[in-house]
């Protein structure tokens, strides 16, 4: 091959490189929308440049050059076909006598393997590949099998692909080689000679599963070639003899000579393919942006260059199939029109259009030219022709434009790794990020099973303050912070298990479930609503494992909780309702009522209309608020409301004569924020009821003169006695009392009642251990009075105190206590507050609660309900159920109007050591008790007596 020469310039090179450069570059995958005529892989033509040698010579050294000094240096071939010999070839292992054959040695395949070794070194930006496919034929082709009988062929040809693969051939040898009987018996020889036979055959089989590490490059010569017909053999081993030097005399030379090309061409495609599977992208195809130019100079029919380019375009008509090999051939003889001629280089744009227009038809016809598009050249012009041409052919080269474009920047190394890492960064953090917000907020992430009775998700209830929200049947999901209210759930989680394995073991004992609805989350962890949530999940436990005891029937129904959570201060009860529970609710039949429901906010009015027109049932602990029943049909409320309670106060003012109540400061917070309908319905039912008793007169926290009534008295009061009743929530009551313990010594401290939502407070030891609490009576009003009249006798020793001692339904409820704390297997064994000096009004009620569902499943038999029934019972004229906290009817009223309701009194402890312990007593009491069937004696003040 020639050295670096000066490029010639003849009238029509600039168009001849023009055409040259474009087929070169491969067109986009995706093309812009400009590009829309042409997109994705072309056919490429075989291109003969004929004319003076000088110009056909000189213009292939010249285009050589440029594609060496191009950057980035894409792979390109330039082969002397008149020059070209075989490279030397590799050692035949074959035995003594055998004579090599050589049918694919011809002067074609000489440069074609030339094509290959070039396409091969490592000076490319981007190399095809190692050519694995038409190497593995040519090393065949080489390869000589021994015809000895003492060999089996397949044994041999396994050897071969063994060498191929570049492994050792010890074990392949020592398998052909015959074991000596020499030192062994008969039985030993007999014995080992079968054995490796066996072994043998195995191996043989095993290995020819196995393909020996080549299972691509078998399947293509037998699935996805025709050539030399590889289904006239038997498998690839059989396909592999045959291309053996020996066995090629049998074969149709053509046809060999045909695989080896379509093999090129099959390793070249796979090199540039884009795609994986038919959709997976292919990185390294997309950065393949120039196809390969093969320059061959001095193409003739005798020494190779024209076969092979004949070869080429057989097997692109007959396969069908693209590639990405653009041949442009010089020719040394005159060439026989053959395909599309142009007899001058300016027309060869034309030619190629005329050539891609008849493509189609003359490929379809397998015609011996199609591919061809031969180009006459002028000859070359002299210096002072070359001043007077055209300024295009003149400047060809210096304008030359060998940049193929830059890969799409997905392609690019690097470009999608950082794009996937940035991807499992985001798909990772993502996750991480919220699962990092579910865990600060006690919030179960990850579920073992979809139906595993867990359904939550993170509310924000303000900036910062993500709380998780929903439900949970066991312990997957405990919500709270709080050591009473966690081991409150997971004993009432404990018992849900027992009562399943129970029902399954038990089938005619029907499992009814009811949803325990309350705010059981907030921001740190806050005694005054934990303690209180927890008192009532208490009571619940208490009827839940009485049921699992239980021996009164076969058909007894079993109980099962599930705790669902609304958020501090019920802030999105509505929400939950909607999304959670009415869902619920819908597809677990069991389901067949709700209760608790907290406090009295607009979330938890909507909630419980929501849950009326799903026709759930809702059973209120302790909500008071007015015209609630009026949200819902199917609403019921197991106390009494606000109008009974400021019915209580009116009454207890009239009752306190010594010394005469004349003016009543009702004390509530200052409005603003979120509303409070408890606390307005309060007020306002209050001023109403007092009308006519006392003067009354409300002042909002923090009121100045409301809180220091010793240092500033009001002069209206003059002289007058005078009462404040604090009508809040429980979280102000602290700093209302210490502010006025504060201003007043003890003998001049005022007359104070607390409403119902202070006992959320009064029941925690801690707070009546404050100083400034053991220094004065905390007078309040308690919903369920008779439950904590059972005293300390009721968690501690069993039975209530008296003059309640005799009372049924109260020693169930004492004796259910005192077991559930006092089980060693309960989840409150052993914890120093799970004993406390008296029962919680809110542990009798919500115990009440559940065995009024329990008491209308008995009703119902074992047979299914539906849970509509319930309501219809409840408001049933001869429906009425004794609890602990007294008789329950709503047939006259849903919200508890007959219920009773008292003033209590914690008495001041004789020292701050005993303030914990203190019981409260019975200041004032209306309403009934256990009714006529259990009558009780009433003092003056309608106290219980006896």
């Amino acid at each position: 091959m020639s050295g670096e020469i000066e490029p010639p310039v003849f009238r029509g090179v600039h168009e001849l490189l023009k055409l040259v450069l474009f087929l070169r570059r491969r067109p986009r995958f995706l093309p812009r929308v400009s590009e829309m005529a042409v997109h994705g892989d072309i056919p490429l033509p075989l291109i003969q440049l004929a004319g003076p040698e000088t110009s056909v010579h000189h213009f292939l050294v010249a285009f050589r050059d440029e594609l060496e000094r191009a950057e980035p240096r894409t792979p390109y071939v330039m082969v002397d076909a008149a020059t070209a010999e075989p490279a030397a070839p590799e050692p035949a292992r074959r035995e003594p006598g055998a004579e090599p054959q050589a049918s694919a040695e011809v002067p074609e395949i000489f440069l074609l393997d030339r094509m290959c070794r070039d396409l091969q070194e490592d000076r490319f930006a981007e190399r095809p590949n190692r050519f694995r496919r038409y190497r593995l034929a040519r090393w065949l082709t080489r390869r000589t099998l021994a015809q000895s009988g003492l060999r089996d062929p397949q044994s041999e040809i396994v050897g071969i692909l063994r060498e191929w693969r570049g492994e050792p051939t010890a074990v392949q040898d020592a398998s052909q080689s015959q074991p000596s009987p020499q030192g062994s018996t008969a039985l030993s020889t007999a014995a080992l000679t079968g054995g490796f036979w066996l072994v043998r055959l195995g191996l043989i089989k095993w290995l020819g599963r196995r393909s020996y590490g080549i299972v691509p490059e078998a399947r293509w010569f037998m699935r996805r070639q025709t050539y030399m017909v590889p289904r006239h053999s038997s498998d690839f081993f059989g396909f592999a003899e045959r291309l053996t030097a020996g066995r090629l005399t049998k074969e149709n030379e053509n046809q060999l000579h045909k695989l080896l090309v379509h093999a090129f061409l099959e390793d070249l495609r796979q090199a540039y393919r884009r795609r994986r599977l038919s959709v997976l992208p292919r990185r390294r195809g997309w950065r393949r942006t120039a196809y390969i130019p093969v320059l061959i100079d001095a193409a003739a029919a005798d020494n190779g260059g024209v076969r092979l380019m004949s070869l080429i375009n057989d097997v692109r008509n007959e396969t069908g199939e693209l590639d990405p090999l653009l041949v442009v051939a010089g020719r040394r003889d005159k060439p026989v029109a053959e395909g599309h001629t142009a007899p001058f280089a300016p027309a060869s744009n034309s030619a190629y259009v005329a050539w891609r227009k008849d493509l189609p038809v003359r490929r379809q016809q397998l015609a011996a030219d199609a591919r061809f598009l031969t180009i006459h050249l002028n000859a070359p012009l002299t210096p002072p022709e070359i001043a007077n041409t055209s300024g295009e052919d003149a400047d060809a080269w210096a304008d030359l434009d060998l940049n193929p474009g830059r890969p799409s920047r997905f392609a690019r190394r690097g470009v999608l790794e950082v794009l996937l890492v940035a991807a499992l960064v985001a798909v990772v953090a993502l996750p991480a990020a919220r699962w990092a917000d579910y865990w600060q907020a006690g919030c179960s992430y990850l579920q073992v099973k979809p139906d595993a009775g867990i359904a939550v998700r993170l509310a924000e209830l303000a900036p910062g303050d993500q709380q998780c929200v929903g439900y949970s049947d066991n312990d997957g999901q405990v919500f709270g912070s709080n050591e009473r209210l966690e081991a409150a759930q997971r004993e009432v989680f404990r018992l849900n298990a027992a009562a399943v394995d129970l029902h399954e073991q038990q089938s005619n004992r029907p499992l009814i479930s009811i949803v325990y609805f309350a705010g059981l989350t907030h921001a740190g962890t806050d005694l005054e609503t934990d303690n209180a949530v927890a008192e009532e999940l208490i009571g619940l436990a208490i009827v839940q494992r009485q049921q699992y005891l239980s021996v009164t029937g076969q058909n007894d129904p079993l109980l099962r909780v599930i705790i669902a959570n609304g958020g501090r201060g019920m802030a999105v009860a509505d929400q939950v309702t909607r999304e959670m529970l009415i869902p619920l609710a819908e597809k677990d039949a069991t389901v067949k009522a709700v209760v608790g429901l907290d406090r009295t906010v607009p979330q938890t009015r909507r909630a419980i209309t929501d849950l009326g027109r799903a026709a759930v049932p809702t059973i209120a602990t302790t909500l008071t608020g007015s015209g609630l029943a009026d949200a819902s049909k199917f609403y019921f409320q197991m106390v009494s409301g606000n109008p009974q309670q400021a019915q209580l106060i009116a009454a207890y003012l009239r009752h306190l004569t010594d010394p005469k109540v004349e003016l009543l400061t009702i004390v509530r917070p200052a409005p603003g924020g979120q509303p409070d309908d408890y606390v307005d319905t309060l007020v306002t039912e209050l001023t109403t009821a007092v009308k006519g008793v006392v003067e009354a007169e409300v002042i909002a926290l923090p009121g100045g003169a409301a809180l220091k009534p010793c240092t500033s008295p009001d002069p209206r009061a003059g002289g007058r006695s005078r009462m404040y009743f604090y009508a809040g929530r429980e979280t102000g009551y602290a700093a209302f009392l210490q502010a006025i313990k504060q201003d007043c010594a003890v003998e001049t401290l005022p007359r104070i009642v607390a409403d119902d939502a202070v006992t959320r407070l009064v029941a925690q030891p801690a707070f009546r251990q404050q100083s400034y609490v053991t220094q004065m009576d905390l007078d309040y009003v308690a919903l369920g009075s008779l439950v904590v009249l059972a005293g300390r006798s009721c968690p501690q020793e069993r039975i209530p105190a008296a003059p309640l001692a005799t009372k049924s339904r109260l020693v169930e409820f004492c004796a259910g206590y005192f077991d559930l704390i006092h089980d060693d297997r309960s989840e409150l064994f052993g914890k120093a507050w799970a004993v406390p000096s008296y029962p919680g009004e809110r542990v009798g009620v919500a115990y009440d609660a559940a065995n009024l569902v329990i008491t209308a499943a008995r009703q119902a038999g074992p047979d299914p309900w539906n849970r509509a029934w319930l309501a219809q019972l409840f408001r049933d004229q001869e429906f009425a159920h004794v609890g602990a906290s007294g008789r329950i009817s709503f047939a006259g009223s849903r919200v508890g109007a007959d219920r009773n309701i008292a003033v209590l009194r914690l008495p001041t402890p004789a020292n701050a050591g005993e303030a914990a312990g203190a019981t409260p007593h019975c200041l004032f009491l209306i309403g009934e008790l256990y009714g006529k069937e259990t009558a009780t004696a009433q003092a003056p003040n309608g106290c219980p007596t006896g």
